[in-house]
């Protein structure tokens, strides 16, 4: 046999793909897509990482400006705790509100992705570079929509924390309102992996995308929970790496969103994403596919049957 012949026919001996072979669960799939397109999560990451360099340009500019405060002079000096805690909440606002138009931009790259590893996560084919488009051109006024939103959340949350949370010091009711706005912001960062991928699966007004995300990371509260968590690891580094000083922490992480951060964050989401949809949404759906790139429920049972069979053939 030739070498074309063995690429169109397979190697001899070797066994046919089966339903078998296909994983059992979505922890299954995503490893065995994450090892089929780990270098093309390179790619993606790049393309969505043109869209992110205001972002990531404009939180180092802030970082160095904010390591070049001289706190040990301001805390010897007279009232200085007072001082430097205010300049650094200065900082800080001002890094939130400079966050707004470079988070907002960031939208229909994110829907463009969010589409690539949708079909990755259910083991489909994309076409990178156009799927990554047309996705990008269709869904870009939702997903602007979406990302002013979520560059509008922390500036609302750091704004609560230091209006209610100063008030709180001579009434502690005051507390309560701030409680209500950090769980307000806490649904939308729990709900936010869900609004890209329905965005670019289903046709839903802007006010349905919003209030589905909502009820179904409700419902899926836990497994929202921890795709948040996964996703916020190298965030966690970041910032004690930033507290501590550590060189090394700021440059692993900044490496890892440069080469493919942002493209496995949504890889993660997709995967979640996929295993609500199959729970709430395409049960529902006429002609939707449940379980796409898992193995058959009735293949399982077909395998345990024909063992049963076996097993009375041999007694």
């Amino acid at each position: 046999m030739g070498l074309f012949d063995r690429l169109y026919y397979g190697k001899a001996g070797k066994r046919d793909y089966s339903e078998m072979d296909m994983p059992k669960n979505r922890v299954s799939l995503f490893f065995m897509v994450l090892k089929d397109h780990i270098f093309d999560l390179v790619k993606v990451n790049l393309l969505q990482l043109v869209f992110w360099i205001p972002f990531i340009l404009w939180t180092y500019l802030n970082l160095f400006a904010l390591q070049s405060i001289d706190a040990e002079a301001m805390l010897t000096a007279e009232g200085g705790a007072q001082e430097l805690m205010g300049t650094v909440a200065g900082y800080g606002m001002m890094w939130l509100l400079g966050l707004i138009p470079c988070l907002a931009i960031t939208g229909p790259s994110s829907a463009g992705a969010a589409y690539v590893m949708r079909n990755w996560a259910r083991d489909q084919h994309a076409f990178l570079f156009s799927d990554f488009k047309d996705a990008f051109k269709s869904n870009w006024k939702q997903a602007l929509g979406v990302s002013l939103i979520t560059a509008v959340v922390p500036v609302i949350a750091y704004t609560a924390v230091s209006y209610y949370g100063g008030m709180a010091g001579s009434n502690a009711l005051m507390f309560l309102p701030m409680i209500v706005v950090l769980s307000a912001v806490l649904i939308y960062v729990i709900m936010l992996p869900l609004l890209y991928p329905m965005m670019v699966g289903y046709e839903l007004s802007f006010k349905n995308l919003l209030r589905n995300a909502f009820l179904m990371s409700c419902a899926r509260l836990p497994h929202m929970l921890l795709a948040r968590m996964i996703t916020l690891i190298p965030i966690f580094i970041l910032a004690v790496g930033v507290l501590t000083g550590s060189g090394v922490a700021i440059l692993g992480v900044s490496l890892y969103y440069l080469l493919f951060g942002f493209a496995l964050s949504r890889l993660v989401y997709a995967s979640f994403a996929n295993s609500v949809f199959d729970r709430y949404l395409n049960p529902h759906i006429e002609g939707a596919v449940v379980r796409q790139g898992l193995r058959p429920v009735d293949a399982d049972e077909a395998l345990l049957d024909e063992e049963d069979e076996e097993d009375e053939e041999e007694e």
